[in-house]
């Protein structure tokens, strides 16, 4: 789902450079699929469908159908049969927002030669930083076709405020808001922690809850309600009267414009070992985000984020760093002052993306 949000700034910057050219967009998860028509339908010269299975009959068959005059992957969906055929056809292959953790690129390494063979037909690796740029090159790209753009989602506007934010602010009724945001289903034990602390601290909030993976939803829901929560989910319809402990974002694409409603943010991937999922989201939002311990994925963006994010060890402890933020305006601020100097420091990543996939479109055959 992330990579679909990359993709949809990169279309838009794509269109607005050059509204003649045709897009195809893919997707390869069921929620990745499922976000397309929710961010490009409409969008003239764009059409959507699933990328296909990297089985050679299937990329055959797809490269046959669409004949691409670039293929264009998005952080680290490197599919070896996929690049062997665009290779074969000499179709022209760019990575942008380009990720590759220690753990991929050692897995590309111990792939041997035929994974470094189909590494051959990437033309241009867009890196997000220049430890990426690092691990693509030790990975088996020539240094020459990789370079550092920086992070597209850094790029991404303000998510404007979600369609439900009237019914939040009146489920929370004063109450501050905690956004989970992105949530594993084994995070939700933290998330209940913090809560329970903050409430035996003297401070009620209301936690807006949004599972990582939609299988999840009615699982967390049953959890909440278990312990003797509220729970209101933000598919049901709006009833008068209406409280809750807990509203549930048990929708797809809807997160990023979520944080909109929250004070802080507690960040999902981190509290088991995931390694951090989408940060920027609520750094975009302004947001103050306390995170667990598993941040491989996400370490130079906390870094970078300096005063906006803030470490704990488990859900007690989240709740232990969030009191201390709900009862200080001033580190609040000075969160969503770190927050912006990073996004202004770091802006220009998509226009060097496109400028390096326009030109793969004008390379000759």
């Amino acid at each position: 789902m992330g990579e679909v949000e990359i993709a949809a700034t990169l279309v838009a910057a794509l269109r607005e450079k050059d509204p003649g050219l045709t897009l195809l967009v893919t997707a390869t998860t069921p929620a990745g699929v499922s976000l397309l028509p929710v961010r490009f339908r409409g969008i003239p010269g764009v059409a959507l469908r699933p990328f296909p299975l990297d089985f050679g009959f299937s990329v055959r068959r797809f490269f046959d159908a669409v004949r691409p005059g670039v293929l264009v992957l998005v952080e680290t969906e490197l599919w070896p049969i996929a690049l062997a055929e665009a290779g074969r056809r000499g179709v022209p292959v760019a990575v942008v927002n380009g990720r590759l953790s220690e753990k991929s690129e050692r897995r590309l390494r111990l792939a041997g030669p035929l994974f470094r063979s189909a590494l051959g037909a990437v033309s241009r690796v867009a890196a997000r930083t220049p430890e990426d740029a690092a691990r693509f090159v030790e990975a088996g790209i020539a240094s020459a076709r990789v370079f550092v753009a920086g992070d597209l989602k850094l790029d991404r506007a303000e998510a404007p405020e979600p369609a439900f934010a009237a019914r939040v602010r009146a489920l929370a009724s004063g109450r501050p808001v905690v956004v989970a945001g992105s949530l594993a289903e084994e995070e939700i034990p933290a998330a209940l922690a913090a809560r329970r602390l903050l409430e035996s601290q003297g401070i009620p909030t209301l936690f807006l809850v949004a599972p990582r993976q939609p299988s999840s939803f009615d699982a967390v829901a049953r959890r909440c309600r278990a312990t003797g929560l509220a729970v209101v989910r933000r598919s049901e319809p709006e009833i008068a009267g209406e409280r809750a402990d807990v509203f549930l974002l048990d929708t797809i694409g809807e997160l990023a414009s979520a944080y909109r409603c929250g004070v802080a943010a507690i960040l999902g991937g981190t509290f088991v070992e995931k390694g951090g999922h989408n940060v920027l989201e609520p750094l975009r939002a302004g947001l103050p985000v306390v995170h667990g311990r598993s941040t491989g994925n996400i370490r130079a963006l906390l870094e970078s984020a300096g005063a906006s994010a803030f470490s704990a060890r488990d859900g007690e402890d989240a709740g232990r760093t969030l009191a201390a933020l709900l009862r200080d305006d001033a580190a609040i601020r000075r969160a969503a002052e770190a927050a912006a100097s990073l996004f202004s420091r770091s802006a220009g990543a998509t226009a060097r993306a496109v400028e390096m996939i326009l030109a793969l479109r004008r390379r000759p055959a």
